[in-house]
């Protein structure tokens, strides 16, 4: 490797590339696995129309602005790399900008250092603006094809049919998503429903494997529900739940997912965060819920269960352990948190 600068000192180095990063164009990026944490520097944000480090320093903020078009290829492609079977990572893809629209970039990065395990320890790259050479190659393309018929009286007719096209698919994609978020909500509480509870689930699983983070899924109840039905009613239970969705909603992080699961069952996805620290967190809630005063006389508990992800569990084999510890937190007296012994 050449070595194009050479400094007396760390701290002369690290002045060096700080102001590199600063002054630079486009957005580079360093990636520390084992500490989970990912560097971006101010031209990252930048480019993408964002504030200066608005995002979390993880590879979450990364995965949820490519493109959903974009997003399994440029997985598999980055899977491919960092487990050996290419030798090095390039792709284009599109990427979330802070106005919704999305910016084609050009992602390089390399590995520079793995695990004794083989898995990866750090890897940089950059992040580089080609929105103009892609839009302007797809220009081309279309001249071209409008220059290859002889008819070329009918443009301004293509033109005007692509034009209306594009608007009725703009009507049908913001309808779709209108669709897609009613069937994503549960109608009651307004918070995730069972169904993009198991959708996210199934991401954060193969995330999880991806990038050897912690996974932890906490499953609470309200306790003896049914008697506050039986005593003040349905209506009463039913708002009940709403108090408790939004109570526990306003105190989890962004990046978890709290869904109703039936009833007043309720689940939480904690990415990142260990049984341990899922355990302290789920506690925290559970005396914030028995210290809530719903309304005069009327309190509640809840009990919950906490199981952590190992490789090659199941949605179904984890959600039986999580149920046991469920289980046995009832029938162990009630509002309390109860987890696996590791």
């Amino acid at each position: 490797m050449h070595k194009t600068y050479q400094h007396s000192s760390a701290s002369a180095s690290d002045h060096t590339l700080n102001t590199i990063l600063n002054i630079i164009v486009e957005g580079v990026w360093d990636w520390n696995s084992n500490t989970k944490v990912v560097t971006r520097s101010p031209s990252w944000y930048h480019m993408l129309g964002y504030e200066f480090a608005a995002f979390r320093k993880d590879v979450f903020t990364w995965e949820n602005i490519i493109h959903p078009e974009d997003y399994p290829r440029v997985m598999h492609e980055f899977e491919r790399y960092i487990s050996g079977d290419i030798n090095a990572y390039d792709i284009e893809y599109r990427c979330k900008k802070s106005d919704d629209s999305y910016l084609w970039i050009a992602d390089r990065g390399a590995i520079i250092a793995r695990n004794t395990d083989g898995s990866v320890d750090r890897m940089i790259g950059a992040h580089h603006d080609i929105h103009q050479q892609v839009m302007a190659q797809t220009d081309l393309i279309e001249k071209n094809n409008l220059l290859q018929d002889s008819h070329l009286s009918l443009e301004k007719v293509i033109a005007q049919k692509t034009d209306e096209l594009a608007k009725k698919n703009q009507q049908l994609e913001r309808k779709i998503i209108e669709v897609e978020s009613v069937s994503n909500i549960d109608p009651l509480t307004e918070i995730a429903n069972r169904k993009l509870f198991e959708t996210v689930l199934n991401k954060e699983i193969i995330r999880a494997d991806r990038y050897h983070h912690p996974l932890t899924l906490v499953m609470f109840d309200l306790d003896k529900f049914k008697e506050i039905n039986d005593q003040y009613g349905h209506k009463v239970g039913d708002n009940i739940l709403c108090i408790i969705s939004k109570l526990v909603a306003q105190n989890i992080r962004d990046v978890d997912l709290f869904a109703r699961w039936g009833g007043d069952e309720f689940v939480i996805i904690f990415p990142e965060l260990s049984q341990k620290q899922a355990h302290q967190t789920s506690d925290k809630l559970r005396e914030m819920i028995s210290q809530y005063q719903i309304k005069d006389k009327i309190s509640v508990t809840c009990s919950f269960g906490i199981a952590q992800y190992n490789s090659g569990d199941s949605i179904d084999s984890l959600f039986k352990r999580v149920d046991k510890q469920l289980y046995i937190s009832k029938a162990q007296g009630r509002n309390q948190v109860y987890s696996e012994v590791i």
